[in-house]
């Protein structure tokens, strides 16, 4: 199983009930500094209203530890020229001292959204159908509210497939092709059973989905299941704090943008990149291949020179 889910628990309240649902996916894979590649998701859930969801939930087809899970609000709430980055408008923020909600404005100081807070009070996990469940406590608001997780670990790891390319001994050392399979509620990769659970509680009807991956520019995206709708150069400067890896801070980024504008219940994303991996492991090697060639050729062309003389 590939895919994760997302769906929630209704409420009990009559008459209540989800849709137009916004979802935001940002791939992160970032060099760093060595042969390998800080690789996280985050996850952000624009719901229309809150007053019919008595939990959000979420499943992950690996095991994923509470340390793998994070509410990342904090990491840019505060910071207005980050709110206007992620959301790509003009937005202003407004917080409460006795409350976990912020207020989002327009610069005409109108209503926009709420973005929530969670607290590990909130947040619960449950090992199961091979995987982890988390469920998300929501407050009861007819307001539209925002939500945004990051998540790590080995779920990561299980999107991409990299392979080395085979007509060039020397070009696979230095250079790998890598495939990223993203799926959300695709049914044919889900357990039966937690398909069941799903179809019990409710289904999520996703209005507008976008997804980023964001990369190294040296990385190339050689296609993907449909063109990319944007792609744009990440300030360094204004995004570090919200990686959170201070190494990263003269590099530069790339984000590719993919939209899905319409009522689905499921989304899938297909990309294949290409990129240069190398170590000093592999450099030195390199190194002693080309020493010994050299030695090899000397040694025959001296051999060729005395037989000729």
């Amino acid at each position: 199983m590939k895919s994760i889910a997302i769906w929630y628990k209704p409420s009990e309240i009559e008459d209540a009930y989800l849709e137009n649902v916004e979802l935001h996916f940002n791939l992160w894979k970032l060099p760093n500094g060595s042969s390998d590649y800080l690789r996280f998701l985050d996850i952000g859930i624009k719901l229309d209203n809150t007053k019919a969801i008595s939990e959000l939930k979420l499943y992950f087809p690996f095991k994923l530890e509470s340390q793998d899970f994070e509410d990342i609000i904090h990491r840019f709430i505060t910071k207005p020229d980050l709110v206007s980055a992620i959301f790509n408008e003009n937005y202003k923020t407004t917080s409460y001292a006795t409350s976990k909600t912020y207020k989002i404005t327009d610069s005409n100081d109108e209503f926009v959204f709420n973005v929530y807070q969670t607290s590990k009070e909130d947040i619960s996990f449950e090992d199961k159908y091979s995987g982890t469940i988390v469920k998300i406590k929501c407050p009861e608001s007819d307001k539209k509210t925002y939500f945004r997780f990051r998540i790590k670990g080995p779920y990561l790891d299980s999107l991409s497939t990299i392979q080395k390319p085979s007509n060039s001994f020397i070009q696979s050392a230095f250079s790998k092709t890598e495939m990223v399979d993203f799926r959300v509620n695709e049914a044919r990769d889900l357990n039966q059973s937690l398909l069941e659970e799903i179809n019990k509680e409710r289904k999520l009807k996703i209005k507008k989905a976008h997804f980023f991956f964001i990369c190294s520019y040296n990385e190339d995206v050689l296609g993907s299941h449909q063109p990319y709708s944007s792609c744009r150069n990440l300030e360094n400067y204004r995004w570090i704090d919200y990686v959170g890896v201070e190494n990263l801070r003269n590099q530069i980024f790339l984000a590719y943008q993919w939209k899905q504008d319409e009522n689905r219940n499921d989304l899938n994303i297909l990309i294949k990149t290409k990129f240069e991996k190398s170590s000093w492991k592999t450099i030195l090697l390199y190194l002693a291949v080309l020493l010994v060639l050299t030695v090899v050729f000397n040694l025959i062309s001296n051999w060729i020179f005395e037989s000729i003389k």
